[in-house]
């Protein structure tokens, strides 16, 4: 991330708060927790820092930065004033750095761990403190010239992952020993980080993973199903296709249809001034009208914002999670519109029981006239 654009976001920041105050505090975790963290898009997005498996917190005052790291092996760029302190410190450093008391605002702090947040709450027990998660998530939804060329860049990338899985199906090897040649194949490549699932079944069922979920090893009739979340220069990229080994069932063209269908219609919803409600009504529309008496359907979430966090925050919002329990369904936010500049990963899918599945995933960035879809593989099921 270039010096500059740092800058202006972090100026964009101080604009949108509260004019008494002092300094930010921006908690993060780095990109070992992979998709699982939001906290670390936030951090990146206002310092450039990956702070890896480590916690960090950033201390933005008017002045500049200054970095603490809870891990001494890493080496923070000089221009950070970074300093290596464990967790349980940290509410001095922040006391020397400021003050004992005044307005103080929070970003991250919602992913920090008990101890350090406890410990942090006593310190600050003199601060007035305001949480500015929100406020930055806004300035974040609109992509810069800068930030778009990192997505494409990780587009790219997953547009040659895409174009070397299908002769991994008939490698003999089992799936997850095609997942990390593909993995490492992306980091080798230029991508900073690289998580797949990959799911090759008579019937697919789910995501899978993990090696242990995928020992299986490709045979004739499977369905084949391809996801990748991969980050270049800490912006994510994802998109996700599907295949079969052998000729497709007649029944996997059909389910494919309706993810391609459906994929069409929120490619088509998204249009600047529309509300981002529209695009996961019109995907789930398609999806249930083709699916009627399938009372065991499953679906995970239809789509999210990209950014420096795999869900981009606010945007992600208007995508329920419809895997699982309903504990994991949150009530839709404020309405929000489509803007020139977002950029958006749509993946409908959906899985029966002793039928199959599908999912059809790709990026999407929002120009004047509508959606430009990034990923340039065919959305057609590839033979292998």
């Amino acid at each position: 991330m270039l010096a500059d654009d740092i800058a202006r976001r972090r100026a964009a920041l101080w604009r949108a708060l509260p004019d008494d105050v002092r300094a930010v505090l921006v908690f993060g975790f780095g990109d070992a927790l992979g998709a699982g963290t939001m906290s670390h898009g936030a951090l990146r997005y206002l310092t450039g820092w990956n702070s890896h498996e480590a916690q960090s917190l950033a201390i933005l005052t008017p002045q500049g930065c200054r970095l603490l790291v809870s891990s001494p092996f890493l080496a923070p760029p000089s221009d950070l004033g970074a300093q290596s302190l464990p967790s349980n410190r940290w509410g001095e450093a922040i006391a020397a750095h400021v003050g004992p008391s005044g307005p103080l605002a929070t970003i991250g702090f919602g992913e920090m761990p008990h101890a350090t947040h406890s410990t942090l709450c006593a310190a600050l027990g003199g601060h007035a403190v305001t949480q500015a998660d929100d406020i930055l998530s806004t300035l974040r939804m609109v992509k810069s010239p800068t930030e778009l060329a990192s997505l494409t860049k990780g587009a790219a990338l997953c547009d040659d992952l895409f174009d070397r899985l299908p002769v991994h199906m008939r490698s003999g090897e089992p799936v997850w020993k095609t997942q990390l040649r593909q993995e490492t194949h992306a980091r080798l490549s230029g991508a900073d980080y690289c998580r797949t699932w990959l799911t090759v079944r008579p019937i697919a069922d789910r995501p899978r993973y993990w090696p242990e979920e995928n020992r299986n090893i490709p045979q004739d009739g499977d369905q084949v199903l391809f996801g990748i979340a991969l980050t270049v220069n800490g912006y994510w990229a994802h998109g996700i296709r599907m295949g079969t080994v052998g000729p497709a069932r007649a029944e996997h063209e059909v389910l494919w249809s309706i993810a391609h269908d459906a994929l069409l219609a929120g490619e088509a919803a998204l249009t600047p001034g529309c509300p981002v409600g529209d695009i996961e009504t019109a995907m789930s529309g398609v999806v249930l009208s083709r699916t009627r008496g399938s009372a065991d359907l499953r679906r995970f979430r239809n789509g999210h914002g990209l950014g420096v966090s795999y869900e981009d925050p606010m945007l992600s919002d208007h995508f329920p999670q419809h895997w699982g329990p309903e504990q994991f369904r949150t009530a839709p936010p404020d309405a929000q519109t489509i803007e020139t500049g977002m950029v958006f990963e749509l993946h409908p899918n959906l899985f029966i029981p002793g039928l199959g599945g599908a999912a059809l995933g790709d990026m999407m960035t929002i120009e004047p006239a509508g959606a430009r879809a990034m990923l340039h593989f065919p959305r057609r099921l590839f033979l292998s």
